[in-house]
């Protein structure tokens, strides 16, 4: 019988896949690593081409499990914005989440169709690369002979699923912070008027549909080319994060979490559409439900960069499992934290930009002396982040009731020393470290189509 799940995790760098029962245990796994495009004047994009070519790689990995497989389910990075032809090829790389090419669009659309509207209605405000319609926009302005040919806009999943199928489909998760859906009502429709002030035909969208819908069946060449087989059920899969959190339970209003990766972004989860200029937020994959967005481009990547320009003498395993130990340990283990930590530079952590601004946010040290060393600057970064998320914390806080834990996840998590640094710097909450995965997540997604349609009732009630 095949009732297996193939579930993939198409990341910014790297791409996941792993086998598993209806009983979401993992049978078979594998997982490669590509390289993204960041170019002068804060480009950042991918050939959607590396994504399918790490689709086969990992297939071929685990060729001897395939033949179980009935049902495939994704978890995207979003938004990948992708221009297509109408059978599906792209027409150009996938925008990505942090890059910096559209902020004169941005602050256009925003004018043109005006702050109050975009957060009463799509709760976002249009953003450089977190928003596909800045990117859309972008394109018909620089690249008039694409923006002609794309038959559609859609995301990573859109491309993915196109590919597979021959079906065009999106959903609310990856469409969430693109300030065309309408995140309030969460009712599987565009905004009709922000297309209308845009100019954007509402055909050069895909059809919406929620994550756990079957897009459509494994075309049959396509089955060959992946060694699946024929008929297999495709369902519509959605944002990494969010479905990150639905494997972490964080589906409980009030409940945090916080995911630890290349870029930090703490949620909230809601029961009633919250909105602010500071943050974004996504509808959640169980209905009647968002998740508040706070996204840090440059979490664990602000780590890595510091690494490279301050400690590039030492092993990159040396550095997370010994350095920075260390420095916290030092830290925390002083008979007055409060006066070392008062000499500490300042820090401002916009390396990779911010996604709540339309200006190109920079990062900076400030108050620096002779006396400053390395371990200063990496506490100071290290504290920076963790006060940044604290500030969203702060603010959600005054409009919903927030539980006491916060359940943290993602590599930097498993540092030693991180969770006294979030005590102390993000906020006084219960720290738990989880193992989340936008894997798993995506998994679940099966077992919540099979459930269909008190799918989501049910899962809520046993979680």
């Amino acid at each position: 019988m095949k009732d297996h799940i193939l579930s993939m995790d198409v990341g910014t760098t790297a791409f996941k896949l792993a086998i598993l029962t209806p009983e979401l245990e993992i049978k078979a796994e594998a997982s490669c690593t590509y390289d993204v495009n960041v170019y002068s004047g804060g480009y950042a994009d991918i050939e959607p081409e590396k994504w399918w070519r790490a689709l086969r790689e990992c297939c071929a990995e685990v060729r001897d499990f395939l033949s179980s497989v009935g049902v495939i389910t994704l978890s995207v990075t979003t938004p990948g914005l992708t221009p297509m032809a109408a059978d599906g090829r792209a027409l150009g790389p996938a925008i990505l989440f942090f890059d910096g090419r559209s902020h004169s669009q941005a602050r256009a659309i925003r004018a043109l169709v005006g702050d109050d509207r975009f957060l009463e209605e799509t709760c976002n405000l249009p953003v450089s690369g977190g928003s596909s319609l800045c990117s859309i926009l972008w394109i018909r302005e620089n690249q008039p002979d694409v923006w002609a040919a794309a038959d559609k806009f859609g995301h990573a999943n859109t491309y993915m699923v196109k590919r597979l199928t021959g079906n065009w489909a999106i959903d609310p998760s990856t469409v969430s912070i693109t300030g065309l859906y309408n995140t309030c009502a969460n009712d599987l429709t565009w905004n009709s008027r922000v297309l209308e002030l845009a100019g954007i035909s509402e055909y050069k969208l895909p059809p919406l549909m929620n994550s756990y819908d079957v897009a459509g069946e494994l075309l049959p060449e396509i089955a060959a080319e992946l060694g699946l087989p024929k008929g297999c059920r495709v369902l519509c899969g959605g944002n990494d994060a969010t479905l990150a959190a639905l494997s972490g339970g964080v589906t409980e209003h009030g409940s945090i979490n916080n995911v630890c990766g290349t870029c930090e972004i703490t949620s909230v989860c809601v029961d009633q559409p919250v909105s602010s200029p500071n943050f974004n937020v996504r509808c959640h994959i169980i209905p009647g439900h968002w998740l508040t967005f706070f996204v840090l481009n440059t979490g664990g990547k602000a780590l890595e960069w510091f690494r490279s320009v301050f400690c590039a003498d030492m092993p990159e395993s040396r550095f997370y499992r010994e350095y920075i130990p260390s420095v916290l340990d030092e830290f925390f283990a002083s008979s007055d934290c409060d006066r070392v930590e008062a000499e500490l530079p300042g820090y401002i952590p916009f390396l990779g930009g911010s996604r709540y601004s339309l200006e190109k946010m920079r990062a900076a040290f400030s108050g620096m002396t002779l006396e400053t060393d390395r371990k200063a600057l990496l506490l100071s970064l290290i504290r920076g982040n963790a006060m940044y998320h604290g500030q969203h914390l702060r603010e959600v806080g005054t409009m919903v009731k927030l539980g006491r834990r916060v359940i943290t996840t993602g590599g930097e998590a498993k540092i030693h020393g991180f969770t006294r640094v979030k005590e102390r710097w993000m906020g006084d909450f219960e720290y738990e470290y989880q193992d989340q995965s936008s894997l798993m997540g995506a998994a679940m997604l099966a077992g919540i189509h099979e459930q269909e349609p008190n799918a989501c009732s049910h899962f809520m009630a046993s979680s």
